[in-house]
């Protein structure tokens, strides 16, 4: 597990996605926590958002994804894709390394993406 305190909504970090299975998100990636600050404080679990760099030139995709270019705030080396339909949870040990804080306009954009996949908005 990484050695940090920072687990708080909107962090994002490196996370292990392997082993997976299917058409599941593979490999060390970066990752937005999108479980509530508290609940991670308390949990050995956290629900998170892949991050992707490959581009998508599906238009059907669009609605799903949020681009985010890279900055110092957000330890985005390359800008990025947060897939906002995949969301996944994963124990604290996969964890790897704390890279920033998402930006609060593609953090709420995010969240208004995974409410409407979800059916609550």
């Amino acid at each position: 597990m990484a050695n940090s305190r920072n687990y708080g909504l909107g962090s994002i970090w490196l996370v292990s996605f392997d082993p997976a299975r299917g058409t599941e998100i593979k490999k060390t990636r970066p990752a937005l926590i999108i479980s509530g600050t508290l609940f991670n404080q308390q949990r050995r679990k956290i629900t998170v958002l892949p991050i992707t760099s490959v581009k998508v030139n599906d238009a059907r995709l669009s609605p799903a994804v949020t681009v985010v270019p890279a900055s110092k705030e957000n330890g985005l080396s390359v800008d990025s894709l947060i897939v906002c339909v995949d969301p996944m949870t994963f124990d604290k040990s996969r964890f790897i390394k704390y890279l920033g804080y998402l930006e609060t306009e593609y953090l709420t954009r995010s969240q208004t993406i995974l409410l409407r996949y979800l059916g609550f908005n």
